[in-house]
């Protein structure tokens, strides 16, 4: 059974069901603290008998501490260890809580709140560490994404549930934001989840994982499914994609509260409302990836016409995108809405040496692929393009924003003739996103092109309520946003009248 030692405010021992475990005797309380602070969690028993006995005669101080170690055994069970001349608390069974807690009067509370121990020596210490802990650089507030060693099956089938865990984290944590730890190599605390596998190896090869969530605080599952996992390269980034997008998802249970996601859910909507709300919780997130997606929104502002001068906004973006990749110049987020920046700004080459770069930095990331099926739109590498959009739907951007990813799909359909196809898409766009206007711009072309006229007098109506100036000679103008249907010749729609 884990613990967790709660120090910021008064000092708390609970177990994993949230039952109150701490110590009545003050002293027993402080040698707590005093072990919860120690380096290692461990201190020599001299060391506890100055801080908190140093008043009283070597052996009747000596009696007292035991008696506290006694008093701390009976709460602590098997977590509190010892050895020849020291005691210490077991890391593998005491969480230290320090995260900030306010108090009633909404003002944080101290470090050991209330602990009054009527010795110089403690007082002193304690005096310190408050003011070393004042101190102290603001904490991460970031969730923790803790990766706990895979259990079953064969080194093997733990090594390859290890690999997909760790890049479903990696790339997760970009998108929450959240930060990646191993459970063996820290004592978490804080928000978070806990990501524990279990994996059994299949008799024809590969292994199926078992991927459990688990509250970090408060240990409660969240979330389990099983994930089959072969041991092709292909079929371990489809698997972690999908933990990846488990993992977004079911944080979102935790920040639900705080709000501290990204708000990938408003970003790839296409309602301005939606929109210009996310841009203002993006701006209040510090970072690269934030800075990276506010340039991404604004580019669908100008598709939408919905963000005023076009010109302004793709400034705005430009800048936004240039601050990120300054600060994070490898980051496969960064990169990708760096190279839509250049595909937008008409730099062909820039933008495909900016998405290979993306694509080799995070192989199969859907953003990456998504850029990359612009870029090679751009150069007029069609099938390349078809190819990599299809990629770019399995990642979970993908499947949190698919209206953007299918207006991907349609774009590169559109240019390679599959005009079918295409308007399968837009139509799965609109379904995704009934207020997406480039589906509707698709869907009013390609219906009139293929002679719908009632389909095509459909869309067009739906537009011109999405956009009340619209017209079909607006429609035609060069500055409208219609350059793949302009450059395909399906533009006929504009001088039908309808």
């Amino acid at each position: 059974m884990r613990l967790r030692l709660r120090l910021m405010g008064q000092v708390r021992l609970s177990d994993e069901d949230g039952r109150d475990l701490t110590p009545r005797g003050r002293k027993a309380r402080g040698l707590l603290v005093l072990l919860a602070m120690a380096p290692d969690l461990r201190l020599g028993r001299a060391q506890l008998q100055d801080k908190l006995w140093s008043e009283s005669p070597p052996a009747q101080g000596s009696a007292s501490l035991r008696q506290a170690l006694h008093e701390c055994r009976q709460a602590l069970g098997p977590a509190l260890i010892g050895g020849d001349g020291w005691a210490g608390l077991d890391p593998a069974r005491v969480t230290i809580d320090l995260a900030p807690v306010t108090g009633p009067t909404g003002q944080p509370s101290e470090f050991a709140e209330g602990l009054d121990i009527d010795d110089p020596e403690f007082e002193d210490w304690l005096r310190d560490t408050r003011l070393a802990l004042e101190d102290r650089p603001a904490p991460d507030e970031r969730l923790q994404l803790v990766l706990s060693d895979a259990q079953g099956d064969g080194p093997q089938a733990r090594m390859l549930a290890d690999c997909a865990l760790s890049e479903a984290a990696a790339r997760a944590a970009a998108l929450i934001p959240a930060q990646v730890m191993r459970q063996s190599l820290t004592r978490p605390s804080g928000p978070g989840l806990l990501i524990e596998a279990l994996c059994m190896a299949q008799p024809r090869g590969g292994v199926v994982v078992m991927m459990v969530l688990r509250d970090l605080q408060s240990g409660a599952q969240l979330w389990a499914q099983h994930y089959p996992l072969a041991p092709g390269l292909p079929d371990l980034r489809r698997a972690s994609a999908a933990m990846a997008l488990t993992m977004i998802q079911t944080a979102g249970q935790i920040t639900r509260r705080t709000g501290g996601l990204y708000p990938l859910g408003d970003l790839f909507s296409f309602s301005r409302a939606r929109l210009l709300a996310a841009d203002q919780r993006l701006a209040a997130s510090p970072g690269p990836v934030p800075q990276a997606l506010r340039a991404f929104l604004r580019y669908t502002l100008i598709i939408e016409r919905q963000g005023g001068d076009p010109r302004i906004l793709l400034d705005e973006a430009d800048a936004l995108a240039r601050q990120a990749r300054e600060a994070a110049p490898c980051d496969p987020v960064v990169l990708s809405v760096a190279a839509l920046m250049a595909s937008w700004r008409g730099q062909v080459s820039g933008a495909l040496d900016l998405a290979r770069l993306a694509c080799r930095m995070a192989p199969g990331h859907d953003l990456a692929q998504l850029a990359l099926s612009q870029a090679l739109n751009d150069a007029g590498r069609d099938s390349e393009a078809l190819v990599a959009a299809l990629r770019a739907g399995t990642g979970p951007l993908a499947v949190l924003g698919p209206a953007s990813w299918r207006l991907r799909l349609a774009v590169a359909q559109i240019r390679t003739g599959r005009l079918a196809e295409a308007e399968d898409s837009a139509s799965a766009a609109l379904a995704h996103a009934p207020d997406c206007r480039p589906a509707l711009r698709m869907l009013a072309a390609l219906r009139h092109h293929r002679g719908d006229e009632a389909g095509a007098v459909s869309a067009l109506e739906a537009l011109r309520r999405a956009e009340p100036d619209f017209s079909l000679p607006l429609m035609a103008s060069p500055d409208y946003p219609v350059t793949t249907l302009r450059r395909a010749g399906l533009l006929g729609v504009t001088r039908s009248g309808l």
